[in-house]
């Protein structure tokens, strides 16, 4: 018999919980009752070596289900259980399975279906005898198979969680990185602004102070939080506003960069040092203004950064200078291949930024 109940095994950590056998029985398992029914039924040469007619065939056919399929079955899901619980190791439940299905199946149950399903005159306990041991000796195999198959899907979904855990190891150890890079403040950035501010403070007072302000705000969100392990939407959208007013004219409004219907961004996890590194050139280069927002979906987040003019070709050369190779590997080595960044060009040049938002 080479066909067995092969529904998957539970691929979660083992417990030494007592067996729950309803966690282990499948709504398949009336099938494979009889199909393991039918099976046996035809491995053992009946109804092949006899002629029979319809009726008993399916008399045999019912007899063989109730025999041997279901108890074959029922024992399985039961050593499934005794195993998953760590109550029995797998080379005692598995074989047991055999001589108790046979043994039970041709001396307990066949005579209680008897009064029900009749007997044939002929029948005795050599037949019995003969019965069991062709039984045995399928019903082993098709054992043997169903415990190799179990335990190499087993197996393979093991290898599948450890290899999923690295991979999110391997994440977040990128994200950690990229947060310790944006923690580092640019010496460059720094020196150029603070000397901006000093000028303007003897210059224009208000104006002067509003930028430190500015400057103080983008300090403080490029600096994550001690437990941090990624930055989220929220917080880069405070940098990048901090940024964008740093580099305003005034200092109190980001005329240059409009967000649209990110007010109160959503808390999603989003990789560091790719939303304001991908902004910032933008803003540096040119008089273009730019519009920032957002469209979620389907389990996937995109920011549209458009260009709205007026200066074509300053803002064609400023979008084609971003790195957006780096840009990209470091947003994918956080959320992997399914976020992406890309340019567009158009009428204006156009960003795409996506990535995966929790469920």
């Amino acid at each position: 018999m080479g066909l067995w109940p092969m529904a998957g095994p539970a691929f979660g950590p083992q417990t030494n919980e007592p067996p729950d056998m309803t966690r282990s029985l499948q709504p398949s398992d009336l099938g494979w009752m009889l199909l393991v029914g039918a099976a046996t039924l035809v491995a053992n040469g009946t109804p092949l070596s006899n002629s029979m007619d319809l009726a008993g065939t399916m008399n045999a056919l019912t007899y063989n289900v109730l025999q041997f399929g279901v108890p074959a079955v029922l024992l399985l899901r039961l050593a499934d259980a005794l195993v998953d619980a760590r109550r029995l190791p797998a080379w005692v439940a598995y074989p047991a399975v055999v001589p108790i299905t046979v043994i039970g199946g041709v001396w307990f149950i066949a005579p209680a279906l008897y009064p029900l399903l009749g007997k044939v005159d002929w029948w005795n306990s050599a037949n019995d005898f003969a019965l069991a041991s062709t039984t045995f000796v399928w019903h082993a195999l098709g054992v043997a198979v169903y415990v190799q198959l179990r335990f190499s899907l087993r197996a393979q979904a093991r290898l599948q969680a450890l290899q999923q855990a690295s991979l999110q190891r391997e994440r977040q150890l990128a994200a950690t990185q990229l947060l310790a890079l944006q923690a580092r403040v640019d010496p460059a950035l720094l020196s150029e602004r603070l000397a901006a501010i000093d000028n303007e403070l003897d210059a224009a007072p208000r104006r002067g102070q509003a930028r430190l302000a500015a400057l103080i705000e983008l300090l403080r969100a490029l600096q994550p939080h001690v437990e941090a392990e990624v930055s989220t939407l929220a917080r880069e959208i405070v940098a990048l506003h901090a940024y964008a007013r740093l580099v305003s004219a005034d200092a109190q409004h980001t005329e240059r960069l409009h967000l649209a219907g990110l007010a109160e961004p959503p808390d999603w996890p989003l990789a560091p040092m790719v939303l304001l590194p991908l902004v910032r050139p933008l803003l540096d280069e040119g008089t273009t203004l730019w519009s920032l927002s957002m469209h979620a979906g389907n389990g996937i987040a995109e920011l549209h950064l458009r260009a709205l003019g007026p200066d074509l070709t300053r803002t064609r050369l400023a979008a084609e200078s971003v790195p957006l190779s780096e840009l990209s590997r470091r947003l994918q080595a956080v959320h992997g291949d399914a976020a992406s960044l890309g340019l567009f060009i158009e009428d204006m040049p156009l960003f795409k930024l996506s990535w995966p938002t929790p469920t």
